[in-house]
């Protein structure tokens, strides 16, 4: 059975403050370390290929651990996976940042701070996702992803170009910076009062019986099932074209700072869209704004194949950007909407599991591609991939007909066992 929230309304929600602005401290940690782990790889080896090889790395863990840590989560006290999770990512981030400023880091490094990062990660956001369930009234759902948006392009506003100038000062920077968010959040965790115990039980089942149910309950969901499987298409695409995208302008010679900013400008659009977002999430169907976004960010990656102008790469990321806020805010509170406490962890790593699944193998695609086809095939390529995204949505009338947040069902009680 599904917990209360601890208040009623985001206006003097503390925890969730706490969690919004904890959560925003280390995103933009992240931020400048997802920067700067192509940068530094590239200033390694000189290889494009190689220099994505940490970010593969730190998306191929949270890929291969995604679903049994779902399950786990949900056998765990939250308060303690975010506790957890957060003083293993400061250590291990940390640590990169000691061997970087010793001069002692290497490819091999990267890759093996890459993997244990993202194990990390993964833990952490199926534990956040519940927590927030947790202390924010169904109701007020929507509103509380669509500020949760605005503080991820927040931190990708400042994150990219701070991580930039930090590597240009020293490699190390970045890193420690990082590291530093992360134990922050950790002492933030400590200042919540909601207590986020573990659910409650349903027996001493097998963990792969629990994965299997996460599974089964997503699959069921046949709008949730179509957005994540674009999802998935649209993450490997659009990372694969932002990798391509930054090698492209390491190879052209532009600097750290200025390859951050185009990250800049776009985040800036996304603090714009997140601004405007809560009204369109309202107000407009859910299954439309996500086709729309779909299409228009096939749209204007198409240019980007001609340039390396940061100022007009960065202008037609924002005109994309622009739409997710209202787009994801949209998607994240109907998945947690549906799905019951108990299985919050679960649903959360089988959505990302589908959604996320082939990213890992964006950076390294996008590395290889880029030596073998150039710069412009590969963009090019990257819009194409975008615009078949949208296929599976476009096919399934379930999310045609998927609705305004006031207009969604709870899913039936025996659904959800």
């Amino acid at each position: 059975m599904d917990r209360a929230p601890t208040t009623t309304g985001l206006k003097g929600n503390r925890d969730f403050v706490i969690l919004w602005l904890g959560d925003m401290g280390s995103e933009m940690g992240s931020a400048m370390s997802n920067l700067v782990f192509p940068l530094l790889g590239y200033a390694l080896t000189r290889s494009t290929t190689q220099a994505a090889l940490a970010t593969t790395a730190f998306y191929a863990a949270g890929t291969l651990v995604r679903l049994p840590v779902g399950a786990l989560v949900d056998r765990w006290s939250r308060r303690r996976v975010l506790l957890i999770s957060n003083l293993a990512s400061a250590t291990i981030i940390g640590t990169l940042a000691a061997l970087v400023a010793l001069g002692s880091a290497s490819i091999a490094t990267l890759v093996v701070a890459g993997l244990l990062a993202g194990v990390a990660e993964t833990f952490f956001s199926p534990a956040a996702s519940a927590a927030l369930r947790a202390v924010v009234a169904p109701q007020d759902l929507a509103q509380a992803y669509t500020r949760m948006q605005a503080r991820h392009h927040v931190a990708s506003l400042v994150g990219p170009p701070l991580g930039g100038a930090l590597f240009a000062v020293a490699a190390a920077l970045p890193f420690a910076v990082d590291a530093i968010s992360f134990a922050a959040f950790a002492v933030a965790v400590s200042f919540l009062r909601a207590p986020l115990p573990a659910p409650a039980t349903t027996g001493s089942r097998r963990l792969r019986a629990d994965v299997a149910e996460g599974m089964r309950f997503l699959w069921g969901q046949r709008a949730a099932r179509a957005m994540m499987i674009w999802g998935g298409i649209l993450n490997f695409a659009v990372t694969y074209v932002l990798i391509s995208i930054t090698l492209r302008l390491v190879r052209a010679g532009v600097h750290p700072a200025a390859i951050g900013a185009v990250d800049a400008i776009a985040a800036a659009a996304g603090i714009l869209g997140a601004a405007v977002a809560s009204p369109y999430v309202r107000r407009l169907p859910t299954g439309t704004t996500t086709m729309v976004t779909g299409l228009v960010l096939a749209a204007v990656i198409v240019p980007m194949a001609w340039t390396t102008d940061v100022r007009l790469v960065g202008a037609l990321l924002a005109v994309g950007t622009f739409l997710l806020p209202a787009n994801n805010a949209g998607i994240g509170a109907y998945l947690s909407f549906i799905t019951p406490d108990a299985m919050q962890g679960r649903l959360n790593s089988a959505a990302g599991f589908v959604s996320d699944g082939l990213t890992p193998l964006a950076p390294v695609v996008a590395g290889a591609l880029l030596a073998a086809l150039g710069g412009r095939a590969g963009v090019l390529l990257g819009a194409a991939l975008v615009a078949c995204s949208v296929v599976p949505l476009l096919l399934e009338p379930s999310v045609r007909r998927l609705g305004r947040p006031a207009e969604w069902a709870p899913v039936p009680p025996a659904a959800s066992t």
